[in-house]
């Protein structure tokens, strides 16, 4: 039978129902714009639908109870919803028998889905014509997928509602939750296949996340505010991509959730060292990862030590794990390497020289120099050890020139001063109080003094007693030399991996400094120890060979006097103590867990004192001679100036320091003999034991400069 429009559907259907045909009257329709205008042009019919024959919300029609309905309608009706509850449902026999109703009334069937079915009624039925049907044009109107009820999918519930739908003339794809077995629809089963329905371009691979988080995004596609290791981020990285070079790197060699999640960490394992990009690479990893726990990163830890000596390299300071793993990297290195400043920076401040002043200045600034270099690497040269050997006879302990404890602070101002005694703080952390109290905008002044013999707390604590105003402690960093908290003990970890901890004593020291001079509690606080302590006196592991009628106290440092005793030479008599200043015990004294002291090497005498006050922001300094020149008969020079009248000012150039010569109107001349290489030279300036400022300066060879004239 051939199709009409829609026009001469309408012209049929008048003359249907206008004759004396007694069954009803079928159009079939695919077109939603035309089936829409069939069921508007006749609204003048008593409307019926089939989805109200449903006898729950999913459940399918009965068509016994529309039949009969039918058949005694009183009215000419409209009937809606049969051809799309035929062609869902299956049974095909339903247009056959509302075909063959008889009905006191005319009923117009207006239908969709069920063009074939209603095609072969016409061949089986030569009475099944013209005046009982007509065909509109072809086409698919409606689309149906059908969903489990378990997935997250916004989706029409129960066939009731679906028919309903399709009744008002629904068209394109429509989801459906329904039990009932439903034909020629298809069936979603998975949230990934779920999500290929509702976000027509996702373009993501099903292995990328596992089923069940696959139905939790189909469930809640919100991928925004989650951390790194969360599968929605791995997600939203995936689809949208990202600028960090070290995360998209990560990504894009992730094929699923599980892989990321490690790859996040271990990825940077991927560069060699050598390659130009791995620098940018470890710095974009640093700052990603800087939040992560010791737990998240523990078994890539691990892994770097397949790197063997580059090991250093994969390492960053983000947690403690990290940074005492850098430490254990470092074992027995003969060089530390440039690139720690970007690994560990607080290392790389604690390396930095501090330098003394004085008649013994340059000898302390070269020894503790060495010393934490050594003790970093956790190793005592032979150069090292003799020399602590010629400096712990009698007659060349350098510490006998320095002024004790007690003088210097009798002599300072105490007016609105904080005493804060930092037990077991040495000498050799100067050079990093220096750098973080240039951070924190803080002016130093520092004493160094000597510790009473034996460096013990009992015969080095008097000024506290003694002091009158505000004061306060903290012996944390004794505890930790002492105890060998978190496993920091030498009989177990070898690296001295506790220096970490140190450092972090030291910054939390400096931050309550910091609060009660910014907070007016004070106008200085003044920063002093009782005695330092030895690494080495520790990792030497020697006893002494000379017996003793008293057995070593303070892990064998000191020993009391007896008649009896034969005097070593390494050994020094005081308060009634034999005092060792070389890195041998006494015999019975227990071998100390971390750092020992009690004895008379530099690094337990040497000590302290800081005056520390707010910083004074608003001094400038340039340097008025940016280029200078240098021959072997000519020395380099620069003349600094400031606004402000500064008093003992230096200069740091290549980890040298160089004093600077006042000369008048606020300048500053420094004089550089071993400066003769051609260059630019970045240059800190100091006053007293403060950085004020950096300044730079061009050396020109002298010869370059000579003008062609000049020859002739």
């Amino acid at each position: 039978m051939k199709t009409v429009s829609a026009e001469s559907a309408f012209a049929n259907i008048h003359e249907y129902l206008a004759n004396d045909v007694v069954t009803p009257f079928f159009v079939v329709v695919d077109d939603s714009i035309e089936y829409s205008a069939i069921i508007t042009g006749l609204d003048s019919l008593t409307l019926m639908r089939t989805s109200e024959y449903c006898a729950n919300e999913d459940a399918y029609p009965d068509i016994d109870a529309l039949c009969d309905k039918l058949t005694a309608v009183a009215g000419n009706t409209l009937l809606l919803g049969c051809g799309e509850s035929t062609s869902l449902g299956g049974n095909e026999n339903v247009i056959g028998r509302l075909k063959d109703l008889n009905v006191a009334a005319k009923v117009v069937v207006v239908c969709r889905g069920v063009r074939g079915a209603v095609k072969n009624l016409c061949k089986d039925d030569e009475k099944f014509n013209s005046r009982r049907v007509c065909f509109l044009k072809s086409g698919s109107s409606y689309e149906i997928i059908k969903f489990p009820s378990a997935l997250g999918v916004s989706a029409i519930v129960g066939f009731r509602e679906l028919l309903l739908r399709l009744e008002n003339g629904a068209s394109g794809t429509l989801f459906v939750k329904t039990a009932l077995t439903l034909c020629g629809v298809r069936e979603v089963c998975t949230a990934y296949n779920a999500i290929l329905q509702v976000i027509p371009i996702f373009n993501l691979s099903q292995a990328c996340l596992s089923d069940n988080l696959w139905a939790e995004f189909l469930a809640d596609k919100n991928l925004n505010g989650f951390d790194l290791l969360h599968w929605r981020t791995y997600l939203k990285l995936k689809l949208e991509s990202t600028q960090d070079r070290y995360l998209k790197y990560v990504v894009d060699t992730s094929d699923d959730y599980d892989a990321y999640k490690k790859r996040v960490f271990h990825a940077l394992l991927d560069y060699s060292v050598s390659n130009e990009d791995f620098h940018k690479i470890y710095i974009a990893r640093k700052a990603l990862l800087k939040d992560v726990k010791d737990s998240d990163i523990a078994d890539y830890i691990a892994v770097t030590k397949v790197k063997d000596d580059e090991r250093i390299y994969y390492l960053t300071d983000n947690t403690p794990a990290e940074r005492q793993a850098i430490i254990e990297s470092l074992d027995g290195m003969t060089t530390i390497p440039h690139a720690i400043k970007d690994i560990y920076p607080a290392l790389h401040e604690y390396l930095q020289d501090f330098v003394f002043y004085g008649k013994k200045g340059k000898l302390l600034t070269d020894y503790f120099s060495v010393y934490k270099r050594l003790k970093l690497t956790n190793r005592i040269t032979p150069e090292f050890y003799e020399q602590v050997l010629s400096l712990a006879v009698d007659g060349s302990r350098p510490y006998n020139i320095l002024k004790t404890r007690g003088e210097v602070l009798d002599s300072l101002g105490k007016a609105n001063t904080v005493l804060y005694w930092i037990d077991a703080l040495g000498a050799e952390y100067l050079g990093y109080i220096q750098s973080r109290a240039n951070s924190l905008e803080l002016k130093i002044t520092v004493h160094t003094v000597r510790a009473n013999l034996p460096t013990i707390t009992c015969l080095n604590s008097d000024f506290y007693e003694a002091w009158n105003g505000y004061k306060t402690q903290t012996k944390k960093l004794d505890k930790i030399k002492h105890d060998g908290e978190q496993d920091f003990n030498y009989q177990t970890i070898k690296t001295p991996v506790h220096l970490a901890e140190e450092l972090h004593i030291l910054d939390t020291a400096l931050e309550w400094v910091k609060t009660k001079l910014t907070g007016k509690k004070a106008e200085k606080v003044i920063i002093i120890s009782d005695h330092g302590a030895s690494r080495f006196a520790v990792i030497n592991e020697q006893e002494c060979k000379w017996e003793m009628a008293k057995k070593g106290k303070h892990s064998g440092r000191c020993c009391p006097i007896s008649d009896a005793d034969v005097k070593s030479e390494y050994a020094t008599r005081e308060n009634g103590f034999w005092v060792l200043a070389n890195y041998d015990r006494f015999k019975g004294g227990r071998k100390a867990s971390v750092e020992a002291h009690g004895g008379a090497t530099l690094e337990e005498v040497v000590i302290p004192l800081i005056e520390v006050e707010l910083f004074d922001s608003k001094i400038e300094v340039s340097n008025i001679t940016p280029a200078t020149t240098a021959s072997y008969k000519k020395n380099a020079e620069i003349v600094l100036f400031s606004k402000s009248l500064l008093k003992n000012v230096s200069v740091k150039v290549q980890g040298r320091q160089y004093s600077a010569e006042a000369i008048g109107n606020n300048k500053h001349k420094i004089v550089f003999p071993d400066i003769k290489r051609a260059g630019k030279y970045p240059t800190v300036v100091f006053e007293g034991d403060n950085q004020i400022g950096q300044v730079e300066f061009e050396v020109q060879c002298e010869s370059v400069m000579t003008n062609d004239s000049d020859w002739f």
